[in-house]
């Protein structure tokens, strides 16, 4: 028994000097990328945009808690400075008064968002139209704030009958237009200023349209920061994903892939479009993504209107095409649902039908009980330099969402298989179970309710329970999904979610490492490394192993614990009372 017990302490000590050196291969931050800043903890859940006026803006949200989704975020889109006419302007673009007939207690709107768990933002550019807002424009003229001012002649929100940039209205024929010097750093405090009350209202962040300006983007980025209520001084920013040539774009996060066609490709469309409307459908919006030719796919933080922006010369968009664009913006860094406000449906599942309905709550569910995991791909974006979604060049219509998830959405209508190349290593069909080996193409059964989905054999997979926003949840449960049949490694990484502490390395680092032999497998999660405010000094842990053997035993330190077996789905689950973070826990299944 002596002898038991001091090479079960060796055992421990060796798994401890192994943590130190695995920390300090993953700690040591020699390929951090500076640039790269996190988005705050909560947009990474589900965020939505709409045009909307206060009382819709309440009603829309109470609609999507009825629908038991998940909602992390609302922003009114460009409709916020002046609803009543549909954002035709040119009056209120921009008085930096917005609309207070609409919004008539915009405190009292922020304020049952924020009793929600929900960040509130709200659109903006980066001009000023003369006519209807002299007041303003004459101010700014004045100061020397415009590094330039012309005719503006384009009826967006300057005269326009609608969201069409160029359906011209009766009576505006142009307006003097005033572009605010955003390099001028006195013109930037200006505006800031101008701009404060929008937040002490309780406004969280912005989305900026027109342009992409690297130091117009910083000002905005810097305002959320600044004024935002809610942030210990990390901001949020939805951009234009053009103007991503200079590396300091990284610093305000995050980009969408601008105004899109909601239909499968412009190689072969089936709905008309406006002229003015973008040349990318489904399809080329997902290579904006997985292309890495393409600038786009380098930006770590990107979204996409989930359904696309624009919904053409139709009555309602198509059903099979939302679920599908659905299915892979879920498996996005940033997911958010928004459309034109011609669109019926707004883009929100239940306005689609009752399938689009159900399947939308599975995968947004599914997203937000993976937070840990995608959380710690955002911190290693940084940490590591590495992006989150993993290219093919070669196929550039699939990749990976993280290391351990393979992912090759379907994007042609009435398609229910797709053919799929896994890499080396071996795979497992989320779906089926099924094994693949890999550097093999296959053709895989593909379902409107399914995204085609592979897990590598040796992945482990952290996810939380599930909750209706980021900040509602916690980690102080997490179940492991667990994949045997190689050895495996994953390094959660959590922080507080809402300070820039992980600039300075404060942040915790969890090592899960997995060996396999086909007889036995065993999990160890190793002490935690670090620290941040709030961390947790215990946690529970469950167990999801997919293993196709049966289980004879399973061991926690030694020490025979309970587990049950579901033979159907070849799942073994256990679960562990609350357990120091600061112990290591070695988890030893035997077949």
């Amino acid at each position: 028994m002596r002898i038991y017990f001091f090479v079960l302490v060796i055992l421990i000590v060796t798994a401890s000097s192994n943590l130190s050196a695995q920390s300090k291969k993953y700690l040591n931050r020699k390929a951090v990328d500076t640039n790269l800043v996190l988005p705050l903890a909560w947009a990474f859940g589900v965020l939505y945009g709409g045009y909307t006026n206060q009382q819709e803006t309440i009603s829309r949200i109470e609609q999507i808690k009825k629908h038991n989704y998940p909602v992390d975020a609302y922003w009114i889109d460009s409709w916020f400075w002046s609803y009543a006419d549909k954002g035709t302007g040119p009056k209120k673009y921009i008085d930096f008064n917005a609309d207070t007939v609409a919004y008539p207690n915009r405190k009292k709107m922020w304020k049952y968002l924020q009793d929600n768990h929900i960040k509130g933002g709200f659109w903006i550019w980066d001009c000023i139209l003369e006519k209807g807002n002299e007041k303003a424009f004459n101010d700014f003229k004045k100061k020397g704030f415009f590094s330039s001012i012309y005719l503006n002649t384009n009826s967006w929100h300057n005269g326009s009958r609608s969201t069409a940039m160029f359906q011209n209205g009766k009576e505006e024929k142009g307006t003097q237009c005033g572009n605010i010097d955003f390099n001028n750093p006195d013109a930037v405090n200006y505006f800031k200023q101008q701009m404060k009350h929008f937040f002490e209202e309780g406004a969280d962040f912005i989305k900026i349209d027109r342009t992409a300006d690297i130091n117009t983007c910083k000002a905005m980025f810097e305002m959320s920061q600044q004024f935002g209520k809610e942030t210990n001084g990390r901001g949020f920013l939805l951009s234009h994903s053009f103007d991503a040539d200079n590396e300091e774009y990284k610093r305000y996060p995050a980009k969408w892939t601008d105004d899109t066609r909601s239909d499968w490709t412009i190689e072969k469309p089936l709905i008309d479009f406006n002229s003015w409307v973008p040349f990318i459908a489904f399809k080329e919006n997902i290579a904006m993504f997985t292309d890495p030719v393409k600038k786009t796919s380098a930006i770590p933080f990107l979204t996409n209107d989930l359904g696309g922006f624009d919904m053409g010369k139709t009555q309602k968009p198509d059903e099979e095409l939302y679920i599908r664009w659905m299915q892979f913006s879920m498996f996005n860094p940033i997911t958010e649902v928004f459309s034109q406000p011609e669109n019926p449906t707004f883009n929100l599942a239940w306005m689609y039908s009752e399938r689009a309905d159900s399947v939308f709550r599975n995968y947004a569910h599914w997203r937000m009980q993976l937070f840990p995991y995608i959380y710690s791909y955002a911190l290693r974006s940084r940490i590591e330099g590495k992006h989150m979604l993993g290219k093919f060049p070669q196929h550039i219509y699939q990749y990976t969402f993280g290391d351990e998830m393979l992912l090759a959405p379907v994007y042609e209508k009435n398609r229910v298989t797709q053919n799929v190349y896994l890499p080396d290593g071996k795979w497992t069909n989320y779906w089926t179970g099924e094994i693949k080996s890999g550097n093999q193409f296959y053709t895989v059964e593909a379902p409107v309710e399914q995204i085609p989905l592979f897990v590598k054999l040796g992945s482990i997979i952290p996810m939380r329970s599930y909750a209706s926003s980021v900040e509602k949840g916690n980690n102080n449960t997490l179940t492991l999904s667990i994949y045997p049949g190689a050895d495996g490694l994953f390094n959660l990484l959590e922080d507080d979610g809402t300070s820039n502490d992980y600039l300075e390395e404060i942040y915790a680092s969890t090592i899960l490492t997995l060996s396999d032999n086909g007889n036995k497998s065993v999990l160890t999660i190793h002490p935690v490394a670090g620290y941040y405010k709030g961390m947790n000094k215990q946690r529970k842990w469950k167990l999801n192993v997919h293993c196709t053997k049966y289980p004879r035993q399973l061991k926690l330190n030694d020490r025979v614990i309970k587990f049950s077996y579901d033979q159907l789905k070849k799942i073994l689950a256990a679960e562990t009372t609350a357990l120091p973070v600061k112990q290591l826990k070695r988890f030893e299944i035997q077949y």
